[in-house]
């Protein structure tokens, strides 16, 4: 069986690990039970830190059926000095504030948790991106649900589960699972997100464009040059200020 290493965005896992993973009346149950805040406390971390090892291994044994992992890097997102928010200040503005457990999980998992990796100025997102140039194209799996990391030339495994229904009706999830990445995949990907922009992340793309009619703009085009022309017309349509909207873009939105 061909070994793999794994690069995995545990990102989104946290907060699945933490959702609703205690309420008020389990906290007032506590309380009533002379239990101490600490000890409350440390209660809710391990719910979620047992969470979050089934989350992982069920993902990776899914993995495991098709290549040997060979080695599995965690990569998280704690950067107070996020490198983007001097390009851009409104950079995920848009978020709310986090859920405490969020915080506090991600920061035992990075003590505690092995090959876990997060630095001050990157998200977990570049250094993947980063431990990716490092390593051999057939050497790795890029596990993730995050779009922006499709433009990672390569082998990706999407652990986002999608509903389906049997033939009784009843519900079951699959995960989306696995996807080669090839270098006119992940450029198209970039073009598109050029035009309609990262919600998620605060990032405006050409208004008036959404994902159906990026395509429709991008794959009519037949060389790299050919996309980036199409970019630049779409942009100026917008205000005389275009280029400077298309820069600060390719500097939040491409990995370099």
């Amino acid at each position: 069986m061909e070994s793999k290493i794994v690069l995995f965005d545990a990102d989104s896992l946290i907060y699945q690990a933490v959702y609703k993973v205690v309420d008020f009346a389990e906290i007032r149950g506590m309380y009533k039970a002379k239990k101490q805040r600490f000890e409350i406390e440390m209660e809710i971390l391990q719910r979620g830190y047992d969470r979050f090892e089934k989350l992982t291994f069920d993902i990776l044994n899914e993995i495991g059926e098709h290549f040997n992992v060979e080695k599995t890097n965690y990569f998280f997102t704690k950067c107070k000095n996020n490198f983007r928010k001097q390009i851009d200040p409104q950079y995920k503005a848009n978020r709310t504030k986090r859920n405490k457990w969020v915080n506090e999980l991600r920061d035992y998992l990075l003590e505690y948790w092995e090959n876990s990796f997060a630095h001050d100025e990157y998200e977990a997102d570049d250094l993947i991106f980063y431990n990716s140039q490092l390593l051999h194209e057939k050497d790795y799996i890029v596990c993730s649900i995050d779009k922006d990391l499709k433009q990672i030339q390569g082998l990706h495994f999407d652990y986002y589960q999608l509903k389906k229904y049997d033939e009784n009706g009843e519900i079951f999830k699959v995960r989306k699972g696995f996807k080669y990445m090839e270098k006119t995949d992940c450029e198209n990907l970039l073009c598109e997100l050029f035009l309609v922009g990262d919600a998620s992340d605060n990032i405006k793309g050409v208004k008036g464009i959404g994902e159906v009619k990026a395509k429709k703009i991008i794959y009519s085009k037949n060389s790299t040059y050919g996309k980036f022309r199409a970019i630049c017309e779409a942009y100026k349509t917008e205000s005389e200020f275009w280029k400077e909207k298309l820069r600060m873009n390719y500097k939040l939105l491409k990995f370099n």
